[in-house]
Order: C-alpha cells, then structure tokens, then sequence
C-alpha cells in the first residue's frame, strides 16, 4: 500500500492527501480549486473559478484492482472538445507503487484503461503521418483527423501543470478488440497512450462502487463478447463510432431518395392511339430525366415510329428498327418482339412538336411521357458503395460468413440488373478475390 502525507492548501489552508509518488509536479486544491507547485514550497500556479465539478462515479482516494494491479486514484481531469458538437470525458489518474501512473478514462457511462507507451516511433509518425499505423502486435486503422480538444476542470495530483483552457491536438486510432492508441501533442511534447476498454462491471466493483446492469432487452443485438486478454473480457455496450453514423445516415438517406424517385415523376402528356397524330408538347423542367413509355397490343406490330422536333430540329426518334438521339448513341431500346419500350432522355426546357406515325390501325399503341424522372439504375452503384461501407462499418456486428454471403447477394442482383449475365463470370472472380482477402484479415485477427 502506497504511503500519503497531508498539506494545507496555501491559498485557503484546506486539507490535501498527498497519495501520488515522487513524479507528482502539481496539486489541485478541490476546494478552492488553485493548483499548487509541489516542486516550488507549493506556490499557486493558477486557480480554476467558478467551476462546475463534474459528476462521475469515482473519487479521489479510491483504490481498485485493474488487471492484477492495485491502483490509487490520485488526480482527475476533464477535457472537452473544442468543436460541435461538444464531447466531455474524465480521465483519472492513477498511480502504483509498483507499475507507476496509469488513466481510468470515463466516457458516455464507459470506462477505460490508458497507459502512455514510450517505445512508439513518434519521429516517424512526424514526418510521413501514414494512414495505418503499428504497435507491437496490433494494427491500429485511422478512425478519423484530428480534433482539439481543452482541460475544463482539475483535480488532486498530476504529474505535470494543467491550467483551465489548456489545449491539446488528438488523434485516435482504432484497433483490434476495443483497443485504441491515442496521440495527444501540446505545446511542447508529443504523448501516445495506448487505451482498453474494460467491463464496466468488474471496475465498479474492484473500487467498491454499486453497479446496476442495464435492461439488455433493446441492446442484445448490439453487444458482443471478446476477450481482452489477461482474463478480462468485454460485454459492454459496443459503441457506435460518429463516422459509423454518418454511415448510416448517407445509406438512409440514398434509400429515401431510391423511394422517392418511384414517386417523383410528373406525367405530362399520354395518349392511346391507332392512327397517325400530331402535337406540341412543353417541358417546364430539366432536372433529372424524361422518360417515353412505347406499349403496342400486338408485340409484332412493327409499323410504329415516333419523332421529337425542337425548333424544326429533329431531337429524337424511334421505331422498332432504329433508335436516334441527337445527344447520344442510346443503342436498340425497342426490340421486335418486345410489347413495349421505355426510354430515357436528358431534354431541355422548352416547346417541341411529337409525331406519331401508325399505317395500321388494326391494333393500339400507348404513349406516355414524364419528366423529373429518377433512374433506380442510376441510384443503384451508390447504394451498394454506401452498403459496402456500412457492413465494413457494422462489421463486429455481423458474423464474418453471413456478412460475405450478403456482399455476394449484393454483388449478384446488381450485376444482373445493370450489365446483364455477362458481367457474372467476372464478378466472380472479384468475389473469389475479396473472399480471400476478407478470410485471411480475420484469421489474422483471431490469431492476435
């Protein structure tokens, strides 16, 4: 059991444990709130005012056993981001008589285990900040940029001065089984801590804290046993990383547009007819598409031919054995025997004359046309994009088989419907490829 010794504070003579070992810089009185020089006959650096202390579970002087270690709390910190939306977390400092200081990090009713690590290439990272980056056995993945984020409030012992407004540029790094390394540079170092979350049940009741479990009813779906190792495993709450919800949010938001596109269109001219005709037809919108929907009742009536004039230009036209669009090579859209065709144009806004040619009037052709049309097809790519990424974000949600299962279903329906069962032989080879890829990552991860 560590020792402790007893000062008064200088500026308002209250009462101060001493819990933290010879490294400890500074103390910060939690009742007058000035932070004291332990180096310097405890002369007051600075003094937090009018500060809200915030609430957390654990105390100063608490003692817990972390891992096999027997840690004392001895200071508290809190830090907030600098951006919106605000983030707030408490990191505790913790000190060992035999394995020297350590954070408990408290975060949205989480708790963590941080220590700095000292044998990190921190020169190398300086100068070609590469987008993955190695300790020891671990690849940690770069989650995102950085954020600034400031101390708000202080308290008890730390091993260096910590003022109000003191800020510091983060980058965090996520890695294997809830772990992440986490770079902090202020003004005048650089400091790299390594992070484990741990059960939030086992912490409670190593620092003699009463721990209620939450209803397990609405989140089973979204928690997941790993082990840390050290005979500690995890069946918290997964968390859900802000990226990951931009995630979702895009992917739903392309799933609302797809919807809507099948709504979203305005019929602006259709007729059934036999004989040949005449009109003038105005499209008051170019956003989008407009679309001309051919359907005959004898699907071998080939005597029907339509045209498209702008200003005495021909713009379009179509029969069943020639397609022509002044823009663009569109191909064959309207086969022989097929009963009906639909095309897709990118016309301007204006004023154009449709003919429609029929030498038999035996049999009845419908015409419609609509504008502000939404192509699923066009849609389609970036709602698979936007799946990919959610299941790569999702991932520790999903058994590994089960989530290949639904990128080849994916992969399948959408080369079927956009490029036809030639493509299949080639996204074949493709699904072989990230399937060995995809194997060999999670062999990897369960080995480590």
């Amino acid at each position: 059991m560590s020792k402790h010794y007893a000062i008064k504070c200088t500026n308002c003579a209250a009462p101060l444990d001493l819990l933290g070992g010879g490294r400890v810089q500074t103390v910060t009185c939690a009742y007058c709130h000035s932070t004291l020089d332990l180096n310097d006959h405890y002369k007051v650096l600075a003094e937090f005012e009018n500060v809200r202390r915030p609430l957390g579970p654990f105390e100063i002087g608490m003692r817990g056993n972390i891992k096999g270690v027997e840690w004392t709390i001895i200071g508290w910190i809190t830090y907030k981001t600098a951006e919106f939306p605000t983030e707030e977390w408490n990191e505790f400092f913790l000190y060992s008589p035999t394995h020297g200081y350590a954070w408990l990090v408290y975060e949205n009713d989480m708790v963590y285990f941080s220590k700095r690590v000292r044998d990190f290439d921190l020169l190398q990272w300086q100068t070609n900040k590469p987008k993955t980056i190695f300790y020891h056995k671990g690849h940690y993945v770069r989650n995102e940029g950085s954020y600034l984020s400031y101390v708000d409030y202080v308290e008890g012992e730390l091993s260096w001065i910590a003022k109000f407004g003191d800020k510091f540029t983060c980058w965090d790094y996520n890695g294997v089984r809830y772990q992440t390394l986490s770079i902090e540079k202020g003004t005048n170092e650089l400091e790299v801590y390594h992070t484990e979350k741990l059960k939030k049940s086992d912490i409670y009741s190593a620092f003699d804290l009463e721990y209620k479990e939450e209803s397990r009813t609405t989140k089973e779906a979204s928690k997941k046993e790993v082990s840390l190792g050290n005979d500690i495993t995890i069946d918290d709450e997964i968390e859900t990383p802000s990226a990951n919800k931009g995630f979702m949010i895009l992917f739903l938001i392309m799933v609302l547009f797809a919807l809507s596109s099948l709504f979203y269109s305005k019929t602006i001219f259709t007729k059934t007819y036999s004989s040949n005709f005449e009109t003038q037809i105005t499209i008051d919108s170019s956003a989008f598409l407009t679309s001309i929907k051919l359907s005959v009742t004898g699907s071998g009536d080939a005597d029907n031919k339509l045209w498209l004039y702008k200003e005495g230009k021909k713009i379009f036209y179509i029969d069943k054995n020639k397609v022509y669009f002044i823009k663009k090579d569109i191909g064959q859209s309207w086969k022989y025997n097929a009963a009906s065709a639909t095309i897709y144009l990118k016309l301007d806004k204006g004023t154009y004359r449709l003919v429609c040619h029929k030498n038999s009037n035996q049999t009845y052709t419908k015409l419609t046309m609509e504008q502000e049309v939404i192509r699923i097809k066009y849609i389609i790519p970036l709602l698979v994009i936007l799946v990919f990424l959610f299941l790569a974000a999702y991932s520790h949600l999903f058994n590994a088989k089960f989530t290949m299962i639904l990128f080849v279903l994916i992969g399948i329906i959408i080369a079927y419907q956009i490029f036809g069962l030639e493509a299949l032989a080639g996204l074949g080879l493709f699904i072989y490829f990230i399937y060995n890829s995809y194997t060999e990552y999670y062999s990897d991860e369960e080995d480590k």
